[in-house]
């Protein structure tokens, strides 16, 4: 089966469970509502209202706001619509990803399994919400800065384009500038003279803040309001919140299972110094400044924490290639536990289903490890 087909084939399985399995939730989502007010809004249309500042990310408003507006159709199916195609753009370009990562279809087939069997994937990005455009935007830069810099001709109008991207990305909403993140990080490593990083820099960051100040400036005067200002109020209605120590599951519902592949990446990385690779010392720095960063934007929820996945991936494979034969049941018993587990929860609300898929999953990585090294030890003596 040609490589496109079969990312094609996975990817229309997936949206067809996800969709019935999660249908459920689509049409309680807290934020859905505001984002139909707003595609109406920015084409002065009946019911249109601006909650939650969405006309600060304009761009993932106005295909649907402009099909109602010529064909009288309603916003949300337009929104489903486009998220569906965001989806298998997401799933191919994590693919491509990998593969200018590993040069072999195999880590790049089941790094783009990984990323499509996480949870926030799963369920978030077939909601009438705009994180899967800004996490497609994301994984286009990162793509794009990998095949650009793996071109010995590379050019500064490919710099700008990183840039500009980016920035378009950010104007779907804000959880996109991971890519610009990555781009600056890649940069960093590479072995070049200093002066000739910060022209990089500068080009690449022109690329990224022309398409936002624009736009900023654009709907500061027509509806005067702005991304800052929504930081600054959505930092005031937090903070009187006190901080609860079960937030920090969000952080383990980005991957769920998989964080048992990344540490053994990460430990694998380590013992084989591996670190003077590129893209590992990008990733890992790029989850690093991210970390940093995230405080500036209050509130801690999967959905957005969920843009750095492709930093976590990228480490994640390294990981699960130590399994060898073993690597794609491994990955497909992890989604499944990943998406039973996460339907389970938000359709009865029982305790401790995370825990039991979690200890359920590390259980089976034990067994299957044990399988490999029976295996090996075998071989060595029939050798």
């Amino acid at each position: 089966m040609r490589t496109n087909t079969k990312i094609f084939f996975t990817l229309t399985i997936l949206v067809i469970i996800y969709w019935l399995l999660f249908d459920f939730l689509r049409w309680e989502q807290y934020d859905s509502p505001s984002f139909i007010g707003g595609a109406r809004m920015l084409f002065g249309l009946d019911g249109g209202y601006d909650f939650q500042s969405r006309l600060t990310k304009p761009l993932v408003l106005v295909l649907p706001g402009f099909i109602e507006f010529v064909a009288s159709i309603n916003p949300k199916y337009i929104f489903l619509l486009q998220n569906v195609v965001f989806f298998y753009l997401c799933g191919f370009f994590i693919y491509k990803i990998n593969m200018l990562v590993f040069c072999d279809d195999k880590p790049a087939f089941l790094g783009m399994l990984i990323y499509v069997t996480c949870q926030p994937f799963a369920i978030f990005s077939l909601f009438i919400l705009s994180d899967v455009a800004s996490w497609f935007f994301g994984v286009f830069t990162i793509y794009l800065t990998l095949k650009y810099f793996s071109e010995r001709s590379i050019k500064l109008n490919h710099f700008l384009l990183i840039g500009f991207i980016a920035g378009i990305g950010f104007l779907f909403k804000e959880s996109a500038i991971i890519g610009l993140i990555f781009t600056f990080s890649y940069i960093l490593f590479l072995k070049l003279d200093f002066n000739v990083k910060l022209k990089h820099f500068a080009v690449v960051f022109a690329g990224f803040i022309i398409p936002v100040v624009i736009s900023y400036f654009l709907i500061e005067h027509f509806y005067h309001d702005s991304i800052i200002k929504r930081i600054l109020t959505s930092r005031i209605s937090v903070a009187n919140d006190e901080f609860k120590l079960s937030n920090l599951k969000q952080i383990y519902r980005v991957i769920d299972e998989y964080w048992f592949l990344f540490l053994i990446g990460v430990i694998g990385i380590i013992r084989t110094l591996k670190l003077s690779n590129y893209i590992v010392k990008s990733a890992l720095l790029t989850l690093l400044i991210s970390g940093v960063l995230m405080p500036v934007w209050p509130y801690l929820i999967d959905r957005i924490l969920f843009m750095v996945a492709p930093m976590l991936i990228i480490i994640s494979v390294r990981g699960i290639m130590k399994f060898k034969h073993f690597a794609l049941p491994l990955v497909i018993l992890g989604g499944i536990l990943n998406i039973m587990s996460s339907y389970i929860i938000y359709k009865y609300n029982p305790t401790g289903i995370l825990l039991i898929s979690t200890i359920t999953y590390l259980v089976i990585l034990v067994i299957f490890w044990w399988m490999l090294y029976k295996q090996r030890a075998i071989k060595m003596l029939i050798e």
